[in-house]
């Protein structure tokens, strides 16, 4: 995966410094800054700017140190700060992935012109299936059944979870999304997911009311401009030493078998050799012609 070649866990995050290259999976919580300083979150390019509150003015200074004219970065659902920035070598690797520091993403999205309509970055007292009352961003993920991965957007491989997530945060994406599918984790540690607009709650219309002006128009965006016909819900809560998640490198088809890997394919292929011509079907002896699509 891009930026990331290590089997180091991201707990070791204190040895690294701002400025050193990212070792991790790239993802996170999407926001801007420019050269003046301002940190604001943008729906789309061509929408309003929020501004975030409180501004963390030490990561400011490190974060143009790097970046002197500003642009993109991203806060994991670990509260690392991470951007990318030009190489300079000439490599057909125009960027490469920092640290900056570490931040407590929590306080509010302030609209500059509306300030009186800021949006809680982390909205208190929801319960799991409720309406999410914030903006849908974050560190994604994905899941089918008992398998959880991050998808590296670059070489399109999964890398696994090295670690299960808490059983009530498992039950009840598996409710809310009996066929798996994509979910976010905040910097704060909300998990989030959308679901279809045919499984919403049944009090989705009060629930719809409550929301904040700036909110409905983000969902009204998604659906209009995005092309998502979907809701977001709140799933439920990571404690801080619940995160960051760690993932493993994928397994690919040109990496060596290990001993283990080795004896129980044999074994495998062994046990092939004991079945009665008479006990294998037709279709046993049949090339599989189907397409793709079909498997």
């Amino acid at each position: 995966m891009a930026d990331n070649e290590t089997s180091t866990p991201e707990s070791t995050i204190d040895a690294l410094s701002p400025g050193d290259e990212w070792p991790f999976h790239y993802r996170g919580y999407g926001l801007s800054i420019n050269q003046d300083g301002d940190i604001w979150w943008q729906a789309y390019n061509g929408t309003d700017r929020f501004d975030l509150e409180p501004v963390p003015s030490g990561l400011v200074t490190e974060l143009l140190e790097l970046k002197r004219s500003g642009g993109a970065l991203r806060v994991t659902e670990g509260g690392a700060v991470i951007t990318r920035i030009e190489t300079g070598d000439g490599s057909s690797d125009a960027y490469k992935t920092v640290y900056v520091g570490q931040m407590d993403l929590d306080g509010r999205l302030v609209p500059r012109d509306e300030p009186g309509h800021a949006v809680p970055i982390s909205p208190n007292g929801l319960d799991p299936g409720d309406l999410w009352k914030s903006v849908y961003d974050g560190a994604t993920y994905s899941f089918s059944g008992e398998r959880f991965w991050w998808q590296d957007g670059e070489t399109k491989l999964r890398h696994s979870f090295a670690d299960t997530l808490p059983r009530e945060i498992t039950d009840e994406l598996k409710r809310l999304r009996m066929n798996g599918g994509r979910f976010v984790i905040t910097p704060c540690g909300d998990v989030v997911t959308q679901i279809p607009n045919e499984k919403t709650p049944p009090d989705i219309r009060a629930q719809f009311r409550d929301l904040s002006r700036p909110v409905k128009r983000f969902l009204q965006l998604r659906r209009d401009r995005g092309n998502v016909d979907m809701v977001p819900v709140y799933v439920g809560h990571l404690s801080a030493d619940e995160r960051p998640i760690e993932v493993e490198e994928p397994t690919r088809l040109t990496d060596p078998l290990s001993e283990q890997e080795e004896a129980s394919l044999e074994a495998w292929v062994a046990a092939m050799g004991s079945y009665e011509e008479s006990d294998l079907s037709e279709d046993d002896h049949r090339r599989d012609d189907r397409g793709e699509g079909s498997r």
